[in-house]
């Protein structure tokens, strides 16, 4: 529904040095398309930046870049060609740093990305802003607080996006889960274990393979 021309937007309005980061190379890729067919960018002024590909970034003009989490998240060690690379991005600064998927970027491995980069403007986009870790707060000192938020069923009414049917289904956990679940939460340090427990909850995946089975049956494409 406009989440990747959102940014564009916002590049092409700023007029400034872009970082786009995103969460695959395959994203990365579609965001370089995309900056091609509805800018006015030469091609040789959008970079990409990733394990497979990597170009230099000129200090002499304004460029967007395109890059992963993963990439500028990075600890271990470099090769020579990156790391020049990787201090030239360091050591410039950015006209607006746009968080694809921002919801990923609490993570402990990501969220060193965010000061990397000297940025002046931060633009985070997702169309999911939630984490089951509850970690999602931290993007309002990572990005900044929430600007605008789209209404999903107002965008399938004009037509934007498909019209959907939501459905919750609650999955009671077996009473071994539960109990081992409830010896997790009162535990320090053991979110983990919760968080393992209840996405495995034999229920919840007999339910699902139950789902899965139904919607292949009636031919639907599932995701």
């Amino acid at each position: 529904a406009g989440k990747t021309l959102t940014g564009i937007v916002a590049a092409c309005t700023v007029r400034k040095r872009t970082l786009v980061l995103t969460t695959v190379n395959v994203a990365v890729e579609q965001w370089r398309r995309s900056f091609l067919d509805f800018t006015t960018i030469k091609e040789e002024n959008v970079l990409v930046l990733t394990a497979d590909k990597k170009q230099e970034v000129p200090e002499d003009r304004a460029v967007v870049l395109i890059s992963t989490y993963s990439f500028f998240g990075y600890s271990g060690r470099r090769g020579p060609e990156t790391r020049a690379i990787m201090e030239a991005c360091k050591r410039l600064d950015w006209g607006l740093l746009v968080v694809d998927e921002v919801q990923v970027m609490p993570a402990k491995s990501f969220r060193r990305v965010c000061t990397f980069a000297r940025a002046h403007c931060k633009l985070g986009l997702t169309a999911t802003l939630v984490r089951e870790d509850g970690l999602i707060t931290d993007l309002k000192w990572l990005i900044g607080p929430k600007l605008y938020e789209a209404n999903w069923q107002e965008l399938a009414e004009k037509g934007f996006i498909a019209k959907v049917q939501c459905v919750e289904v609650w999955c009671v956990m077996t009473r071994e889960w539960f109990q081992k679940y409830l010896e997790a939460v009162s535990t320090t340090g053991k979110h983990l274990m919760q968080q393992v427990l209840w996405m495995s909850n034999p229920n919840k995946l007999n339910a699902c393979e139950y789902l899965i089975r139904l919607h292949e049956e009636r031919g639907d494409k599932i995701i």
